[in-house]
């Protein structure tokens, strides 16, 4: 299976994304960003291999998918900064979520034993993947994002076996991958606000100091970390219920558990198989509907969300990857439109009035 190579000059990679910083850039800068992030498909193909085949070695439940990260959040991405007017990132060879890989799990043990078993020395020696950086970096599970975000990230540096022994390496040796460990709790509240933030054209993920939708969705992650997985990290002066009688005001206000509620979700189960392009599209009616284009490979389904992206006719699309088209749906729930374990979660909480 042939899979784009990324450029060969770096330094030209680096200085295209300094120029979406700086808000300068070009065609020919658009197409090496492009180029370095379908490179990451190959990447995404090594790590779904090794990390199923351990998966499978296991006991844990685990839901698994993989997916390249959008041309358009790249893009923003670049062009975020913080309050003081700083880029965020300076450096686009630097991220780590071009490719991403998310496991889904019953319970935080389950999460936490399986992360340690990859982890483990008899797992990491016969593989050449890096870990780039101490293990609690990335534990939102520990250290919750002020957004609510939980889970775990690990990011890992991709070498194929016996690569870093020859002499030719190959090209996508060194590239970025980001796995990501959640719980089904965990993963509900981020659905969630992913559709939520689609429904009302927001970008409550990414707010740097938070909105009343920010205050919602944080509360509501604290609740469920009560409730459901008797973890206190956040809001530790207050007590749960009043909490829920904070979220229950806003959502008087705000109205955010209605209208996910009242979503008709997407049922295109049947059309999806191992490499798809999920599409988010508005009507001419301004609804929105998901089309799923199926593929045979990587490459021409990589190719076919950056035409979408670029063309503008999709609001959202992506390419994802799942040898079990249920789990794909249940990993990205958000391009499905189904929130409903969020909503059945909060309504126990603060009632349905």
């Amino acid at each position: 299976m042939a899979y784009p190579h990324p450029p060969e000059n770096k330094s030209a990679v680096r200085r295209a994304g300094m120029a979406f910083v700086d808000g300068a850039e070009t065609n020919s800068d658009n197409d090496l960003i492009d180029a370095w992030r379908a490179s990451h498909g190959y990447v995404i193909n090594t790590f779904q291999a090794w990390i199923r085949g351990h998966i499978a070695k296991r006991s844990e439940a685990v839901e698994f998918a993989q997916r390249l990260k959008r041309r358009n959040t790249v893009i923003d991405k670049l062009r975020r900064k913080d309050s003081s007017g700083k880029p965020l990132i300076r450096d686009v060879t630097a991220m780590h979520d071009f490719a991403g890989c998310r496991m889904i799990f019953e319970s935080i043990g389950d999460l936490q034993d399986f992360r340690r078993y990859l982890h483990s020395s008899s797992v990491m020696k016969n593989v050449e993947h890096e870990v780039r950086h101490d293990p609690d970096k990335y534990d939102y599970l520990k250290h919750p994002k002020p957004s609510g975000y939980r889970g775990i990230h690990d990011v890992f540096r991709h070498f194929p076996r016996g690569s870093k022994r020859r002499e030719a390496k190959k090209p996508w040796d060194g590239l970025l991958v980001e796995v990501q460990y959640r719980t089904r709790a965990q993963h509900a509240w981020a659905t969630a606000v992913e559709i939520s933030d689609l429904l009302d054209g927001e970008r409550t993920k990414f707010e740097l100091q938070a909105s009343e939708r920010g205050q919602f969705f944080s509360l509501a992650s604290e609740i469920i970390a009560r409730r459901h997985e008797n973890m206190h990290r956040a809001f530790i002066d207050l007590e749960t219920s009043e909490l829920e009688r904070r979220l229950e005001r806003l959502e008087k206000k705000l109205g955010i558990l209605r209208r996910l509620e009242l979503l008709r979700q997407f049922e295109v189960e049947d059309s999806l198989k191992e490499h798809n392009v999920l599409s988010i599209v508005r009507d001419t009616d301004h609804d929105f509907r998901l089309e799923v284009i199926s593929f045979k490979t990587a490459a021409p389904a990589i190719a076919k969300a950056t035409e979408l992206e670029e063309s503008g006719e999709s609001v959202n699309a992506v390419y994802v990857r799942s040898e079990n088209p249920k789990q794909l749906r249940s990993a990205y729930r958000n391009y499905f439109y189904d929130p409903i374990d969020f909503v059945k979660m909060i309504r126990a909480e603060v009632g349905s009035s």
